[in-house]
C-alpha cells in the first residue's frame, strides 16, 4: 500500500513527539517522585533524630520501657506518625501504637540504622498502601545502642503523582494530535511542488519535452530542485530537437546518393547494349558509393565522439609532427590548385591529447581551406602555447565566411555554399565533428573571417 509523503511526515512527527514526551514524562515523574519522597524523608529523619536523642539515656539503662512508650506515643501524636524505639538486638522496646512491643523486626532500614547509617525507602503494603519507612541510629558516645523507626503514610504523594502522570499523558496526547494535524498541512505544503515535479516527469515521459514547472522563485531546496528540473527539461527538448533534425538531415542527405545509385542501376539495361559506355556507369557507381561511404563514416564518427570522453585515447603527442602530417595529407590536392601550404614555426611542442582525433579535426579544417581557396592562394598552419593552452590555427586566403553564417557553420549538415559543396563533395559534417573532438578535450574553437582576405580557424586545448 502506498503511503503519501505528507502522511509519512505526520506519522514521523507523531512518533518523535511520542518518544520525546515518553522520555520527558519518565524523567519528570522521577524528579517529582524523588523530590516528594526526599522532602518527606527529611522531615521523618528530623523527628526520628530528635526522638533518638531523647531516648538514648533511657535505652542505655535498659529498664525504662514504660518511659520509652510514653516518649514514642507523645512524638507520634505530635508528628502524626508511628514511631518505634528498638534496642541493639532489633527488639521493639517501645511502639507508639503498642502493637509490636517485644517483637524483633528485620526491616532493611532498621538493619542499616543499627549499623550506624540513617535509611529510608517507600514500600507498598497491601493493607495500608504506600508507606515510607525511615530509621536512624540511637547512639551513646560512639556506640550504637539502638534505633528509632518511623512509618509514614504517603498515599497522598502517590495520588499527587498519579494526577501529574495523567496530566502529562493528556498533554502529550493533545500535543501529539495537534502536531500531527499541523504536520499534515506542512507536509501538504512541502509535497505540493514534489507532486508537481512528478506530474511534470510524467508529461516528459509521454513525450512532452520541455515541460516547465512553476515555483522556481522559492529560495530553498525545493526551489533549486524545480530550477534544475526545468533546466533538464529544456535540455531534453533541445537534444530531442537536435536528434530529430539530425535524423531528418541525415535522411535527406542519404536520399541523394541512394537515388543516384538507383537511377544508375535502373539504367544498366541500356548500358549493357553499349559496351563502350559501361565503364562510365561503373565510374559513376563507384563515385556515388564512395560519397555514400564517406557520409556513413562521418555519421559513425560523429555518433561516437559526441559527448563521449571514454572514446579519447590520451597520450603525449608531438604537435609539430602532427601538423607536418596534416600538411603532407593536403599537399597533393593543394598543388593541383596551385596553393602554397606553410607551417608558421619549426619548434616542437608535446601535449597530452588524442593525437588521432585532433589530427582528424585539423585535417577537416585544412581540407576545407584547400577546397574553398581560389588558385594561387596561401594556407598557413600554426601552433604554439598561449596562456597555458595549446593553440592550433589554420589560415587561408579563400572567399571567407559571411559574418551572419559563422555561428551556424558547426551545425550538422550546414553548408555556407550548398551548390559548391555538392561539387566538392562535402556533407556539412566535418566542422561538426571537429567541434565535438575539440570540446571532448575541454577546448574551444573560434573563427575569424574577412571576406576575400583571410579566414582563421583557431583551436585552443587546455592541459588535461
Amino acid at each position: 500500500m502506498r503511503i503519501r509523503l505528507g502522511w509519512k511526515l505526520g506519522l514521523t512527527y507523531l512518533a518523535l513527539i511520542a518518544l520525546a514526551m515518553t522520555f520527558f514524562g519518565y524523567f519528570t515523574m522521577r524528579f517529582f517522585e524523588q523530590s516528594f519522597i526526599d522532602e518527606r524523608k527529611s522531615a521523618l529523619f528530623t523527628h526520628a533524630s530528635i526522638l533518638a536523642n531523647n531516648s538514648a539515656p533511657f535505652l542505655r539503662n535498659g529498664n525504662d520501657d514504660a518511659y520509652l512508650h510514653s516518649l514514642a506515643r507523645d512524638y507520634g501524636e505530635r508528628a502524626g506518625n508511628r514511631f518505634l524505639i528498638l534496642d541493639r538486638s532489633a527488639r521493639v522496646a517501645a511502639d507508639s501504637a503498642k502493637e509490636f512491643t517485644g517483637r524483633v523486626l528485620e526491616f532493611t532500614e532498621i538493619k542499616e540504622a543499627l549499623q550506624g547509617r540513617s535509611s529510608g525507602q517507600p514500600h507498598y503494603e497491601p493493607k495500608y498502601g504506600w508507606v515510607l519507612y525511615a530509621a536512624v541510629p540511637v547512639s551513646s558516645g560512639k556506640k550504637v545502642i539502638g534505633a528509632v523507626f518511623v512509618a509514614d503514610d504517603i498515599n497522598s504523594i502517590s495520588k499527587r503523582l498519579s494526577e501529574i502522570r495523567n496530566r502529562l499523558f493528556w498533554f502529550s496526547l493533545v500535543s501529539g494530535i495537534i502536531a500531527f494535524i499541523i504536520s499534515l498541512f506542512f507536509g501538504r505544503f512541502l509535497t505540493k511542488p514534489v507532486s508537481s515535479l512528478i506530474s511534470a516527469a510524467r508529461q516528459i515521459e509521454k513525450g512532452d519535452y520541455g515541460f516547465q514547472v512553476e515555483g522556481t522563485g522559492r529560495n530553498d531546496e525545493i526551489g533549486e530542485l524545480t530550477r534544475v528540473f526545468n533546466e533538464m527539461s529544456s535540455k531534453i527538448k533541445l537534444e530531442d530537437n537536435v536528434r530529430k533534425q539530425f535524423v531528418a538531415d541525415a535522411s535527406h542527405e542519404l536520399k541523394t546518393p541512394v537515388a543516384s545509385l538507383k537511377a544508375l542501376l535502373d539504367s544498366w539495361p541500356a548500358y549493357r547494349k553499349k559496351s563502350d559506355d559501361a565503364s562510365e556507369l561503373i565510374d559513376d557507381l563507384k563515385h556515388e558509393t564512395d560519397r555514400l561511404s564517406r557520409l556513413i563514416e562521418d555519421l559513425l564518427v560523429l555518433s561516437r565522439v559526441e559527448n563521449n570522453k571514454n572514446y579519447l585515447k590520451l597520450e603525449e603527442v608531438s604537435v609539430g609532427e602532427m601538423i607536418a602530417a596534416v600538411k603532407k595529407s593536403i599537399i597533393p590536392l593543394a598543388e593541383k590548385k596551385g596553393l602554397v601550404v606553410d607551417i608558421s614555426t619549426s619548434d616542437d611542442i608535446y601535449w597530452v591529447l588524442d593525437g588521432e582525433k585532433i589530427f582528424r579535426a585539423i585535417l577537416n579544417i585544412a581540407e576545407n581551406a584547400v577546397k574553398y581557396s581560389p588558385p594561387s592562394g596561401h594556407i598557413l598552419l600554426g601552433y604554439g602555447i598561449e596562456q597555458g593552452k595549446l593553440f592550433i590555427s589554420v589560415t587561408d586566403t579563400g572567399p571567407g565566411i559571411p559574418e551572419d553564417e559563422i555561428p551556424r557553420i558547426f551545425d550538422r549538415f550546414y553548408r555556407v555554399d550548398k551548390a559548391r559543396s555538392r561539387v566538392t563533395g562535402g556533407w556539412g559534417l566535418g566542422l561538426a565533428i571537429t567541434k565535438e573532438i575539440v570540446e571532448l578535450h575541454g577546448g574551444t574553437i573560434s573563427v575569424e573571417s574577412k571576406p576575400m582576405i583571410k579566414t582563421v580557424f583557431k583551436l585552443e586545448i587546455p592541459k588535461i
